[in-house]
């Protein structure tokens, strides 16, 4: 017989404008975890149609809606967490579905001695159905690992123990983009993590879910950093802060490229390269895939 864990997880699922059948589809698929206590706090976000009449038809002790004034994804969790009484949260969406026992199987994970707690991602189509996977093999410490691509896992699959996010103290509402990562690389600074190898979490990939903020991602994936650098001055010349810096040009550049913007691009292939020289190898990889006049301009650049 399965133990039944009595430590309360918070699930905060923020809502703007939801789809009328996903909704309830991720509602439900939060609510299905029997194996450790739950609540499932939803936030509307100042939907023009209040979330409350999608979920009429359900009945449920452990789910709260609160409603508050439209101010975007990071305030509406932050206004759940003011809300959370669990000892681990969990921070889910309003379009992709929990997988089942995933909840109890990260709280397994992160109970023996307070570690953040993660799983895979399931990458699915519009109608969930798999398309690829994303997760890490990370124990242990993983910043390093984070600031250089090497940890990428999506927040809908992970768990957080309670003194961290009292550690962490909320998402930043100034980002437009990758608050996310901002989030998790604040969280990263106070405890290491433990990855289970299993599926938490399925991402539906539509249309409103796939960023075409290519500039806004820039700016804020940057921005990120240097609120690192702030609250670490130690990193910000260190060999991990260089190369964090060298990831983030190389990351920018095949952003810039996407959207033909090749001068750009060449621009952070040579701050890259000036950063970190090891880099250069990466750089030609990128810029192989310019068309030949912006090739000869990354070329130019080296010399």
């Amino acid at each position: 017989m399965t133990a039944t864990f009595h430590n309360m997880v918070s699930l905060v699922m923020p809502v703007w404008k939801p789809d009328p059948t996903w909704f309830p589809e991720a509602v439900r698929s939060a609510l299905s975890e029997e194996e450790c206590e739950i609540e499932l706090i939803v936030v509307d976000d100042g939907s023009p149609t209040p979330a409350s009449e999608l979920l009429r038809d359900l009945d449920d002790p452990r789910l709260t809606v609160v409603r508050v004034p439209h101010g975007g994804a990071s305030a509406a969790r932050n206004a759940g967490l003011t809300r959370a009484s669990g000892e681990a949260v969990r921070f889910i969406d309003a379009d992709d579905v929990v997988e089942p026992r995933s909840t109890t199987r990260l709280l397994e994970l992160s109970l023996p001695d307070g570690a953040i707690a993660y799983g895979d991602t399931l990458i699915c189509d519009i109608g969930l159905r798999p398309e690829r996977s994303v997760g890490s093999t990370v124990q242990g410490e993983a910043l390093a690992a984070c600031l250089l691509g090497n940890f990428f896992v999506y927040i809908t699959a992970m768990l957080f123990p309670r003194p961290v996010v009292e550690a962490v103290g909320g998402f930043d509402t100034a980002f437009t983009a990758n608050e996310d990562y901002d989030y998790i690389l604040r969280a990263l600074e106070h405890a290491t993590v433990h990855g289970g190898g299993f599926v938490a979490s399925r991402y539906r990939r539509h249309h409103g879910s796939i960023t075409g903020r290519q500039s806004a991602d820039q700016v804020n994936s940057r921005r990120v950093l240097d609120k690192l650098f702030e609250r670490r001055p130690d990193l910000r010349d260190s060999r991990l802060g260089q190369e964090a810096l060298a990831h983030f040009h190389l990351g920018a550049a095949r952003r810039m490229m996407r959207v033909g913007q090749f001068g750009a691009s060449t621009y952070h292939l040579a701050s890259a390269v000036r950063l970190v020289p090891g880099s250069a190898s990466d750089a030609l990889r990128i810029a192989a895939g310019f068309p030949r006049q912006a090739a000869r301009q990354v070329a130019a650049a080296r010399r």
